[in-house]
């Protein structure tokens, strides 16, 4: 008796039911994104190949650079108005054969991106978001047409007050987007060394910038001096003494956590000079 394989039914179709793009946790999770940074566009799930691209001349490097890219992802991506890339996430979880978390910054380093890592496991409330993603919270919102939106940008004229200037931030946190690491002040601290609180009163703008960078002393130290620094081409009236005891009393503190974090030579400093 002969048998015959059955012939698939070529008009039968598989069946599929809609899997969830976030579980529940992650999506709590982008919600607090969102609410961090409401003016900024949030990508999850990021092929690395989508953001970053070899620099090498050489096709043969270029094509190995390349192939070392792929198959990584980034969790989130976090970019402006105009599309350019402010930061990306990434939540620990894999590791490697040394026991260390495996991580893409090393690529993201070389491109001057900065990168957040968090912990699958214990994810950032609302507040400590904030408080990283700061800089990002004041950025102008999307507008509808991106094109039109740069194009304007690049036709405006550059201000002539720093701390006026709406892309202060960006620059600023731009410059050094690797985090520092080192102890900084909280928004506590700033309100404590300038208890008349001149700054906050006659210049709510420039409280508000010394507040976000407060997380940085790098980044302070940075804005502070741009605010009392005259540069060439400027003309600016100036501020008034108690603005200005004010903005020397936090750079001094601010000081201080620079020079806690500055690395200690071997050498005994009363022999440097001997």
């Amino acid at each position: 008796m002969f048998s015959f394989p059955f012939k698939k039914n070529k008009s039968t179709t598989a069946a599929y039911e809609e899997k969830p793009f976030f579980e529940k946790q992650e999506q709590v999770f982008f919600g607090r994104l969102r609410r961090a940074v409401p003016t900024c566009y949030i990508f999850p799930k990021v092929d690395l190949n989508d953001l970053l691209e070899p620099m090498s001349s050489d096709p043969k490097l270029r094509r190995a650079e390349q192939a070392d890219l792929e198959g990584r992802k980034v969790d989130y991506a976090i970019f402006d108005a105009s599309m350019n890339l402010l930061c990306v996430i990434e939540l620990n979880e894999e590791l490697d054969d040394d026991g260390k978390y495996l991580s893409n910054e090393a690529f993201f380093k070389t491109a001057g991106i900065k990168t957040i890592r968090w912990e699958r496991q214990a994810l950032p409330i609302f507040d400590q978001i904030l408080r990283i993603l700061a800089p990002f919270s004041t950025i102008a919102a999307p507008k509808p047409d991106i094109a039109a939106s740069t194009v304007m940008r690049t036709q405006q004229a550059p201000a002539t007050n720093a701390s006026a200037n709406p892309d202060t931030v960006q620059a600023i946190y731009s410059s050094c987007p690797t985090p520092s690491n080192i102890v900084a002040m909280s928004i506590h601290d700033i309100e404590r060394l300038t208890p008349k609180q001149y700054i906050k009163t006659a210049y709510p703008h420039l409280w508000q910038r010394i507040c976000l960078f407060c997380n940085e002393p790098m980044h302070l130290k940075r804005y502070l001096t741009a605010l009392v620094i005259q540069g060439p081409g400027e003309n600016r009236v100036g501020f008034p003494n108690e603005i200005l005891l004010e903005i020397a009393s936090i750079q001094a503190e601010n000081e201080r956590h620079l020079e806690k974090a500055a690395p200690r030579t071997t050498w005994d400093t009363a022999f440097i000079n001997r």
